[in-house]
């Protein structure tokens, strides 16, 4: 214990601030480990330095006794942190996929200073959808956690859409709506990117006035902290939505109809060159400013999926609402058509940033010249509606903002961004690409892959290396001919007797690695176990690995089992079929030993936010919908497609039952199974299983070790088959 009070003495003579300290960054930072490192806490110290010719800047060194953090903001404090747990500790802080933070009592020394200057000016983060996808119901201690992962991982500017009901409603009232119309006129949270994305409206409401206080509230907080560490918050722009009947109050106003985006109605356009334009955005910009005060970047996409442009004068228009803007950048995502090229050439560029959404994919900055000398970012989505499916292309993620740095033809290359749909999976991938935050080069695949797995388990352990080595081979090694990722389980797909059966309509279910080859990659990691154990990092990955042996084996029971059907073998038929239904009852209870992998907290989280029972329901049907049929209408049925525990055990297990009972029934009446009626039984039932409000375990339970090493001797003989 003298010890210890000798170490900190010695910090806080070394720096002004100490873990007490107040103004600037330094509380920020302070706070935030304190937060994540109660225990080691006091043995840090943080320092605020300038930026290095307009760049952000850390450096770490050792002072008496102590760990010295410094940064121009938080943002670099904190990313100085991340260093020097990765590099001298061999610790892991993931994004929300486990940990691995067993530190020494009296931290390791750092023999040489470090200084480290980002090449990048903007290290962006989400995309419009992660907020429904991930982010729709969270809380601020939810919150708090996601913007210390992103001081870590060096994120300085990030979309934040929370709390935007309250512009809207506030400026449409001065408009003459009343508060009760633009509340059923506006989208709950899980379904809200796809309204200020022009996409659709009145869904799921009304929102109520409680809700739209509290996310104004949370708002507050995110933003306060953001800016606090050093973060750029990108707030909503004003491009000419507005409510039904606005041309009935407002005579002779230039409207737009968008028409509609598959199922759904899309908002009506105000034409940005006509005179109501305007004052409907000023107002908007003013109730934006006074209650989260004045943004230097504001997010827009009049057509960002579709939309009409007819009868509009794409460059007048794009002049109006940049300069509505009053100075600010606008930031436009890179998707189909959009940016619509003359309405941004009609700009000042130097206002402009072009977010390249999908570039492990599709290179729009390169088929598109830089949009015309437009500052812009490099994006991967990597994961679509949030599926938990692995994989991947790992080296990709760290070599191709690298690469980019170098390329000629890079124009105004200015950073780089995760615009994943949907968080918390996927771990490697998002460690390996933000570490472009701080590095011009990239680190070769095999190196940092032995790296990573020490930081991640806590040790070298042979067997871990060797079942990363394969995992970076196969799973993670995907080709650029796939172009959505990840490959998808039937176990999540409305069964078929389609042999191609595909659960997210956008993407195949056959692998493009050899399965065989995880299961040896699941047998090394529980061969790791004795060292590994006590890394939450460790036993997420083994749930993970388990329940991709397992979900790929599940697309292999489905090509038997309509081999089967088609044979008229009803003995082999029942044999799948009940191993089939037993496999996804297994796959339920491995998953449902991580809290990452459960549904009760996606429901139990909406709920929260209802006043009364009646409106608790409607949030949770609300999210409900959007991982299963995706609304009411069942638009984008399993584009979510999650393999979730409580999804699993009940909503995939029930409709795969249902399928293969009819056509148990077909062979055993001696009929053709009606196909079309099945499936529309198995639709009328996932809708209604929306409307049903049975709780969900929100707890893990089970031993993931124990019962991994259960399944790999049930199912390793025959996953491992070619």
């Amino acid at each position: 214990m003298k010890f210890r009070v000798l170490i900190v003495w010695g910090c806080l003579l070394l720096s002004g601030h100490g873990v007490g300290a107040t103004g600037g960054p330094a509380p920020a930072a302070n706070d935030l480990i304190q937060r994540l490192l109660p225990r080691q806490a006091k043995q840090f110290v943080v320092e605020t330095i300038a930026s290095d010719q307009g760049r952000d800047v850390f450096e770490i060194e050792s002072g008496a006794g102590c760990i010295v953090l410094r940064g121009n903001n938080g943002v670099a404090i904190a990313s100085a942190l991340n260093r020097y747990l990765k590099d001298f500790c061999h610790a892991d802080i993931s994004w929300d996929c486990g940990d691995q933070l067993a530190l020494p009592r009296v931290l390791p020394p750092v023999p040489a200073r470090i200084r480290v200057v980002s090449p990048h000016r903007f290290r962006y983060a989400f995309n419009y959808c992660t907020h429904g996808y991930t982010m729709a119901w969270w809380d601020w201690p939810r919150w708090e956690h996601e913007l210390d992962i992103m001081a870590l991982n060096g994120v300085n500017l990030a979309l934040i859409t929370e709390g935007q009901e309250a512009v809207w409603i506030n400026t449409f009232k001065t408009l003459g709506y009343s508060e009760a119309e633009l509340r059923q006129w506006l989208v709950l949270p899980t379904h809200q990117p796809w309204m200020y994305m022009a996409n659709m409206q009145n869904y799921g409401g009304p929102v109520s006035a409680a809700l739209v206080a509290g996310r104004v509230q949370l708002a507050q907080k995110i933003l306060q902290r953001m800016r606090e560490l050093g973060m750029e918050p990108v707030l909503q722009g004003y491009y000419g939505i507005v409510p039904p009947g606005f041309a009935k109050d407002h005579p002779g106003a230039k409207l737009h109809p968008q028409g509609d985006w598959g199922k759904l109605k899309r908002p009506d356009l105000l034409d940005p060159t006509d005179p109501w334009f305007a004052p409907v955005a000023a107002r908007f910009y003013e109730e934006q400013k006074r209650l989260f005060r004045t943004a230097n970047f504001l997010a827009a996409d009049p057509f960002h999926e579709g939309g009409s442009t007819a009868g509009m004068d794409l460059p007048a228009c794009g002049r109006a609402i940049h300069q509505a803007m009053n100075g600010a950048t606008w930031v436009l995502q890179s998707w189909q058509a959009n940016p619509r090229q003359p309405m941004i050439d009609a700009l000042d560029k130097n206002k402009l940033l072009i977010l390249d959404l999908w570039c492990e994919a599709q290179e729009n900055w390169r088929t598109r010249s830089n949009f015309n000398g437009t500052p812009w970012v490099l994006g991967t989505i990597h994961n679509f509606g949030g599926n938990t499916g692995m994989g991947g292309r790992l080296d990709w993620a760290g070599t191709a903002v690298a690469a980019a740095l170098q390329d000629p033809a890079r124009g105004r290359l200015s950073g780089f961004g995760a615009l994943m749909e949907g968080s918390g999976t996927n771990p490697a991938f998002w460690e390996r690409f933000f570490d472009n935050s701080w590095n011009a080069a990239a680190e070769p695949l095999t190196p940092w892959l032995q790296d990573y797995t020490v930081r991640r388990y806590g040790a070298a352990i042979p067997a871990a290396a060797q079942a990363w080595q394969i995992l970076g081979d196969t799973i993670y090694n995907a080709p650029q001919s796939r172009r959505e990722l990840p490959v998808n389980s039937v176990i999540c797909a409305r069964p078929a007797l389609t042999p191609d059966l595909r659960a997210r309509a956008f993407v195949t279910t056959q692998p493009y690695y050899d399965p065989t080859r995880l299961v040896a990659a699941w047998r090394l990691l529980l061969a790791a176990a004795p060292g590994a154990r006590p890394s939450e990092g460790y036993r997420y990955d083994l749930a993970d690995v388990g329940r991709q042996v397992l979900a790929d084996l599940g697309t292999r029971y489905h090509q038997q089992i309509v081999a089967a059907y088609q044979a008229r073998d009803v003995a082999t038929l029942r044999n799948l079929s009940a191993r089939m239904l037993q496999l996804i009852r297994d796959m339920d209870e491995l998953v449902g030993t991580r809290r990452e992998f459960l549904l009760g907290p996606w429901l139990k989280d909406a709920r929260r936010w209802g006043t009364d029972r009646a409106e608790s329901d409607r949030y949770e049907r609300d999210a409900r919908e959007l991982i299963t049929t995706w609304t009411d209408s069942d638009s984008i049925p399993d584009y979510a497609n999650r393999q979730w525990n409580g999804l699993l055990g009940d909503f995939y297990y029930q409709r795969w039952k249902i399928w293969l009972d009819a056509l148990d029934e077909s062979l055993t009446q001696g009929v053709q199974v009606n196909e079309a009626a099945t499936r529309e039984t198995i639709r009328n039932w996932e809708l209604e299983w929306t409307r049903k409000h049975n709780a969900y375990r929100s707890r893990p339970k089970g031993d993931v070790i124990r019962i991994s090493k259960k399944l790999l001797e049930r199912y390793a003989a025959e996953a491992a088959k070619e």
